[in-house]
């Protein structure tokens, strides 16, 4: 069994649909989060304050550089 993630047009659905179900093809829908877990949050919050490094971090590109 192989699972695929397939993004089509709206307006094509329908069609995709019944193309699968011809086929015994199964559709599960995921979720997906946008919200990030709480160790990733503290992680962000921290690199804004500065904690771990030498100041906060306001720009990924200088923060990159500087590395």
């Amino acid at each position: 069994m192989e699972t695929l993630t397939i993004e089509i047009p709206d307006k094509e659905v329908k069609i995709f649909k019944e193309l699968l179900k011809k086929f015994n093809i199964k559709i599960v829908k995921t979720e997906v989060s946008e919200t990030p877990n709480a160790l990733t949050v503290k992680t962000i919050k921290d690199a804004r304050t500065g904690k771990g490094v030498e100041k906060p971090i306001e720009n990924v590109r200088s923060f990159i550089d500087s590395l």
